[in-house]
């Protein structure tokens, strides 16, 4: 949808291109190079790189942001027959959170028929280039019994549970230590003309319509007026917060 909207409103959209480097070219000028030699310029750059925050600001500017990628498992469970239209969104069935060890959430029977999901609020530390997409180093059978424990505490008797999740997929966070975002400019030689958006942390999906008029704000005009006029302070997503503490807001 975010797409199709930019996409009519103007932009133009590039899919599966890695941005290789990006400078400072005369005073009002960035330029990015992609890695297939293409070369990008203008005045306001929004740098939102997801798990290669770190990577790419470090390349950038030598700044080490705490911004860990991590490789994370979204498992899907059979319902039993009879209680599908209850464990639906329809049905009244509500997102859930387990906040043991290792914390878990859940949601609705939503995506696929008949299955419900349940998936790992953090994951395995990974380097986003070189990730192993199938269980990245954890220890998934443990993880699946504990799943597994939570379904029979919170849903007794409507899962099937005997045989295991029946569909895994993997995805990808950018954790920081206090799970907040980073928002700010990038500073340096570049001033406000680059925002840095990242470290959203598996919880900033739902906050995209917000963030997006925030990034586009603050290249623009230099500041958050909707943060400003809903009353947050932006120093929280700044990047100095590490500075003052290795753990930001924590």
């Amino acid at each position: 949808m975010f797409q199709s909207l930019a996409i009519r409103h103007g932009a133009t959209i590039r899919d599966r291109t890695e941005v290789a480097e990006m400078k400072r070219d005369g005073i009002d000028i960035i330029r990015v190079s992609t890695a297939d030699g293409r070369q990008f310029r203008g005045n306001k750059c929004v740098l939102t790189v997801g798990a290669w925050s770190r990577k790419l600001i470090k390349e950038i500017t030598g700044l080490e942001l705490p911004i860990q990628p991590l490789h994370a498992l979204v498992w899907y469970w059979k319902i039993k027959d009879g209680f599908e239209a209850s464990m639906s969104t329809a049905g009244g069935f509500p997102t859930f959170a387990f906040f043991g060890e290792p914390q878990l959430y859940g949601t609705p029977s939503m995506e696929f028929p008949g299955l419900i999901k349940i998936s790992l609020v953090s994951g395995w530390p990974c380097d986003p280039d070189r990730r192993d997409w199938t269980i990245g180093g954890g220890d998934e059978s443990a993880v699946k019994r504990q799943a597994a424990d939570c379904i029979e505490l919170v849903m007794p008797g409507r899962i099937e549970t005997a045989r295991g999740s029946v569909m895994t997929q993997a995805c990808m966070y950018s954790m920081t230590p206090d799970e907040d975002y980073v928002i700010d400019f990038l500073g340096g030689e570049f001033g406000k003309d680059v925002v840095v958006a990242g470290g959203f942390s598996g919880h900033g999906f739902k906050m995209g319509p917000l963030v997006g008029r925030i990034l586009s704000e603050m290249a623009i005009d230099g500041e958050a007026e909707t943060a400003v006029r809903i009353g947050v302070d932006m120093k929280v997503f700044g990047m100095g917060r590490f500075e003052e503490n290795p753990k930001g807001n924590v």
